[in-house]
C-alpha cells in the first residue's frame, strides 16, 4: 500500500483549514446581518394586510439574512408599506450585501425623497449614477436634489443628461401605467427653472414654449411658462397660458418605474391613494382604478378609498357604482358638504333631477365654490330653468371668473333665450382668455351664422 507524501498530507490540511476559514467567515457574515435585520413594528400598529406583508417578508429575510434576494424583498416591502424608519436600515444591509448594485443606492435616495430631501441626498444619486450611468429617472432625480441645494451648474448638468438619454424601460405588467410626459419634458422644464432664477426669462421661454406646443396637458410647464412670459412683457400670452393650466390636472412627478414597482407591491392606502390622484385620469384612468382597488382590497373601510373609487367611476361614467358608493361614504362621514355635491352631480347625470336638487340644495349650505354652482346651473339647464341656469353660472363666475366651461354654458342659455348679442359678448370674454378654446369658438361661429340668418 503506497503511504501519501508528507507535502500531499500538509496540502490537504491546508485546503481543510481554509475551508474552515471560508465557512466560519460566512457563519460570522450572516450572524451579522442577522442581528442588522430590522424587525417589523407590533401587528398592532399596522392594517392586518401590512402585518402579514413584511411580517413573511422579515421570516424569510430572518432565514437567511446573508441573501440579497431574501433581505432586498424585506427592503422594498418595508419602503412600499411605508415603513421608513425600517426600510431605510433595510436598505444599509443590502448596500452592504451588495454595495455595487445601483437598485439599492436608488431604492435608499427614493427614501430621502419620500421624507422632503437630506444632506445626503444629491451624493447618494451620484453613487447610482456612477453604477447605472444610463439611468435617465436617476439623473432627472439628481438634477431636482442639485437644484434645491442651489447648485444651479450641477443641476443644469445632470438635467441635460436625463433629456438626452433614452428613458428607463417601465415594467411589463399590467395594467401599464402609460407615461403621461415624456421624461425630456421634465428634465427641459428644470432647465428652465435655471434659467428663470438666474434671470434670463427669454431663455426659459425658448425652452419651455415647445414643450408646452409638444405637451398640451403638461400644466406645470404652462404656469413656468405665464412666468417668463409675464416677465417679458407678454402678459396676454401669460394669462392665457395660466387659463389653460387650470383645465388641467396639477402637477404629478414623472412616472418613475421604481417608483410604479413600489406600488404594486404596497399594501398601504395611504401609498397607494396618493399615487392614484397623481394620475391624469384623461390617460391612466386604469392604473388609477387598479391602485384604488388595491387600496380598498387591503383597507376596506378606509373612507377616503371609497371617495377615491366613487370618483374614478364617475369618470368612466358608471354611475350607477358612484352613486353607491358616494352615498356609503356618506353614510360613514355625514359632514362632508363635498360629497353632497357630488351626490347631486350623479344624481343629475342619472336624470334624477328632483333628488340631485335637494342634495345641491344641501351641498350649499356648507361649499359655496365655484364647481357647485356650475353643475347646479347645469342641472337647471337641462330641466329648462334657463332664468335660474343663468343665475347659477353667475355665480359661478363671481367665484372663478376665468371658469371657461361656466362662460360658455352662460352663452349658451342666453343663445337658447334669444340674447345672441349676451351670448356673443360671453364667448369673446372666454377667448380672451383663452384664445385656442374649441367650444368657444365653434359657439361663436354658430351664433354669428344665427345672427345674419343662415
Amino acid at each position: 500500500m503506497t503511504r501519501p507524501r508528507p507535502t500531499t498530507i500538509a496540502a490537504v490540511a491546508a485546503l481543510l483549514v481554509g475551508t474552515g476559514a471560508i465557512a466560519g467567515w460566512m457563519s460570522w457574515r450572516s450572524a451579522t446581518a442577522l442581528a442588522r435585520v430590522p424587525a417589523p413594528p407590533p401587528a398592532a400598529s399596522t392594517t392586518p394586510a401590512i402585518a402579514a406583508h413584511v411580517g413573511q417578508a422579515f421570516a424569510a429575510a430572518q432565514q437567511n439574512p446573508g441573501s440579497i434576494d431574501a433581505v432586498g424583498s424585506l427592503c422594498l416591502a418595508y419602503h412600499a408599506d411605508m415603513l421608513f424608519d425600517q426600510a431605510e436600515r433595510c436598505y444599509d444591509l443590502a448596500i452592504d450585501l451588495e454595495p455595487n448594485a445601483w437598485s439599492w443606492h436608488y431604492h435608499r435616495a427614493l427614501l430621502d425623497f419620500e421624507r422632503g430631501g437630506s444632506p445626503a441626498l444629491a451624493g447618494r444619486l451620484r453613487r447610482v449614477v456612477e453604477l447605472e450611468p444610463d439611468s435617465a429617472t436617476a439623473w432627472l432625480r439628481l438634477g431636482d436634489a442639485e437644484f434645491k441645494a442651489g447648485r444651479y451648474d450641477a443641476a443644469a448638468d445632470a438635467w441635460g443628461r436625463a433629456r438626452d438619454l433614452p428613458a428607463d424601460p417601465a415594467a411589463s405588467a399590467a395594467p401599464t401605467h402609460h407615461v403621461e410626459v415624456p421624461l425630456a419634458a421634465y428634465a427641459s422644464l428644470g432647465l428652465a427653472r435655471i434659467a428663470l432664477v438666474k434671470g434670463d426669462n427669454a431663455g426659459a421661454v425658448a425652452i419651455l414654449e415647445p414643450i408646452a406646443a409638444a405637451q398640451p396637458r403638461f400644466s406645470i410647464a404652462l404656469r413656468l411658462l405665464a412666468d417668463g412670459l409675464r416677465a417679458t412683457g407678454r402678459a396676454a400670452e401669460a394669462d392665457a397660458a395660466v387659463t389653460r393650466a387650470g383645465r388641467l390636472p396639477p402637477f404629478a412627478p414623472y412616472a418613475d418605474p421604481a417608483v410604479d414597482a413600489l406600488a404594486r407591491e404596497s399594501r398601504n392606502a395611504t401609498l397607494l391613494l396618493r399615487l392614484a390622484s397623481e394620475a391624469d385620469l384623461a390617460v391612466n384612468l386604469e392604473w388609477s382604478e387598479h391602485l384604488t382597488r388595491r387600496a380598498l382590497e387591503f383597507e376596506p373601510d378606509n373612507p377616503e378609498a371609497i371617495a377615491k373609487m366613487a370618483r374614478l367611476h364617475r369618470a368612466a361614467e358608471r354611475n350607477e357604482e358612484a352613486l353607491a358608493l358616494f352615498e356609503r361614504y356618506h353614510r360613514m362621514v355625514p359632514g362632508d358638504f363635498q360629497v353632497l355635491a357630488q351626490i347631486a352631480t350623479t344624481l343629475s347625470a342619472l336624470g334624477r333631477f328632483e333628488e340631485a336638487e335637494g342634495y345641491f340644495t344641501q351641498a350649499l349650505r356648507g361649499v359655496d365654490d365655484a364647481v357647485t354652482h356650475f353643475n347646479l346651473g347645469l342641472l337647471m339647464a337641462r330641466t329648462g330653468r334657463l332664468d335660474q341656469a343663468v343665475a347659477a353660472y353667475g355665480r359661478a363666475l363671481e367665484r372663478e371668473p376665468t371658469l371657461s366651461d361656466a362662460r360658455s354654458n352662460l352663452a349658451t342659455v342666453f343663445a337658447r333665450q334669444g340674447r345672441l348679442d349676451r351670448a356673443v359678448q360671453e364667448l369673446e370674454r372666454v377667448l380672451s382668455n383663452d384664445p385656442a378654446n374649441p367650444l368657444a369658438l365653434k359657439n361663436l361661429q354658430v351664433i354669428r351664422d344665427m345672427q345674419a340668418g343662415r
